[in-house]
């Protein structure tokens, strides 16, 4: 038979890259929240303003705090007039030194509790603790918060972003910080940008199930804005089980269910086909991924198979090293 096409496998060099999609997130970013709950005096900054160090952001109503901040105070000056008025009595034996000694401990505790409620009152109200770009506003004025509630999210720096993704366990034990990788984002079409991995996460997320990596931008060419979507392709340094792949013509097929599908293969020797088994992975534009069953130097019949049988004989035309 002199119809059919033949072709070798060719060689994937790509075919073990780690492909995944992920979103611009700056490289350090904090959620801000009030220590103590209270009513929101007020919020001072939107989403997306830049924002510099030490700047209020916002601030709890001081009314309720005053309050504790002047008890704890009274409580303060009533606890020195008892040590005032005990210490002279101990001294003359009209107070015994226990009493004398409990005074002395309330009025520590009492300076104490002061300490605590001025701390507190330090925390009322919510700063800046590095310049940078608000990402996100939680909680509007005269909104009641809880303790720890976020009411904003800034990043740590205006200018360092990174592309935030998840990898399957798979994935996870071959990659490595320091891999390099190849970005492209959504909102500059057909234009690359090269990274490579700065962090890897030290356990799944429980939701997804996923590891998260951060992928830093080399010198990104345009200005980055946090919410970005992308692909990232990561070349990991350690092989996979994709490292010897070949990818066919999808047209070579015979059949297929699932990862297993069927080829005619020519022996160059004798020019007779064999049918053979394959694992096939992805679709990769009009091509196949074969992971397992051919190697590079293997002839397949691309055209042409349905008229053939196993045992068929073929008659090879051209030079195979030289077809594409």
């Amino acid at each position: 038979f002199s119809g059919a096409g033949q072709l070798f496998a060719q060689p994937a060099p790509d075919a073990d890259i780690i492909s995944v999609y992920g979103i611009v997130r700056p490289d350090r970013e904090a959620k801000l929240a009030f220590k103590i709950g209270g009513m929101i005096r007020s919020v001072t900054v939107d989403a997306g303003e830049r924002v510099e160090k030490g700047q209020v952001l916002a601030e709890l109503d001081a009314s309720e705090i005053d309050s504790r901040a002047s008890r704890a105070a009274l409580a303060v000056e009533k606890a020195r007039r008892d040590v005032a008025r005990l210490k002279p009595l101990g001294e003359k034996g009209y107070a015994s030194a226990q009493s004398v000694a409990d005074a002395r401990t309330a009025l520590e505790a009492a300076r104490a509790d002061q300490r605590a409620v001025e701390f507190d009152r330090s925390l009322a109200r919510i700063t800046a603790p590095a310049d940078g770009v608000v990402l996100a506003r939680h909680a509007e004025a005269r909104e009641l918060v809880a303790p720890g509630a976020p009411v904003l999210t800034v990043s740590a720096g205006s200018d360092s972003f990174v592309l935030k993704t998840g990898l399957s366990d798979r994935d996870m034990a071959r990659v490595k910080t320091g891999d390099p990788a190849t970005i492209r984002l959504d909102a500059f079409e057909g234009m690359e940008m090269q990274g490579e991995v700065s962090r890897l996460a030290a356990e799944s997320d429980p939701r997804s199930g996923t590891f998260e990596a951060e992928i830093r931008f080399i010198e990104p060419a345009h200005p980055l804005v946090s919410g970005f979507i992308g692909q990232v392709q990561i070349r990991p340094a350690i092989s996979g089980a994709n490292a010897s792949a070949v990818t066919i013509p999808a047209s070579a097929l015979l059949e297929g269910h699932g990862s297993q599908a069927s080829v005619f293969l020519v022996d160059k020797q004798t020019h007779l086909v064999e049918r053979r088994r394959l694992t096939v992975g992805r679709i990769r534009g009009e091509n196949i991924l074969v992971t397992e069953g051919l190697t590079p130097d293997s002839v397949i019949v691309t055209a042409g198979a349905a008229y053939l049988h196993e045992g068929a004989r073929v008659r090879i035309t051209g030079d195979l090293a030289a077809l594409p």
